[in-house]
């Protein structure tokens, strides 16, 4: 025969609420692995605002406000945690060789690097690759979904504006894309590399 149910879930929430209010972060860790109404329960932001407002860098001011309300406070602790005690896990997103510009000596040109809500910008020679994110953070695709080209020589520098993406590059030359389309158009500006660059309200500025 089937165990009765527990009297605890005879509780009203606000009372099951403030017993649990009473746990540390180990017990409500704890507490969430006993079942999937519990691990509910014991995630709510409610339980986790005492301990995060005590952790280092969780999103909370020494008054109370909370800077970071799109994010679970208890992902927050967690993290803060983490880096406390110096855990952490260390992975290869992407790898590729160094480019050999001499029998003797490698190029280590750092690539530049955006990022939006979906996809992972990032210059790779003389092309700039989108990486899709994947759900929930957990990673990106080791594939690229799609390629910006148009450079003869390295991307130094690169931005995302209103869906476009200006590239300057080590020849001089500015290269403007559509992201979400083929529409490309590249500028002849300048005689050295260009290392900044920046686009609003319809001008282009750069710098070499």
């Amino acid at each position: 025969a089937a165990s009765p149910p527990s009297p605890l879930w005879a509780l009203p929430e606000e009372l099951l609420l403030l017993i649990c209010s009473y746990l540390d972060a180990q017990a409500l860790g704890r507490l969430a692995q006993v079942c999937r109404r519990l691990r509910l329960l014991s995630s709510r932001d409610l339980l986790w605002r005492r301990i995060a407002r005590g952790c280092l860098n969780s999103g909370f001011t020494q008054l109370g406000t909370d800077l970071a309300a799109g994010i679970p406070v208890k992902e927050r602790v967690k993290v803060s945690q983490n880096w406390r005690h110096g855990r952490c896990r260390r992975e290869t997103v992407l790898k590729w060789k160094c480019k050999q510009v001499a029998s003797f000596s490698f190029s280590f040109l750092m690539p530049w690097m955006e990022l939006d809500d979906e996809y992972l910008y990032l210059s790779q020679a003389e092309n700039i690759q989108a990486y899709h994110l994947c759900a929930e953070g957990t990673g990106l695709q080791h594939h690229p979904q799609a390629t910006f080209s148009g450079h003869q020589e390295d991307v130094c520098r690169f931005v995302l504006v209103n869906s476009h993406i200006v590239s300057g590059g080590g020849d001089g030359s500015i290269v403007l894309h559509k992201i979400h389309g083929s529409y490309s158009v590249k500028f002849s500006a300048h005689e050295q590399e260009v290392n900044c660059v920046d686009f609003q309200g319809g001008l282009i500025v750069s710098g070499s």
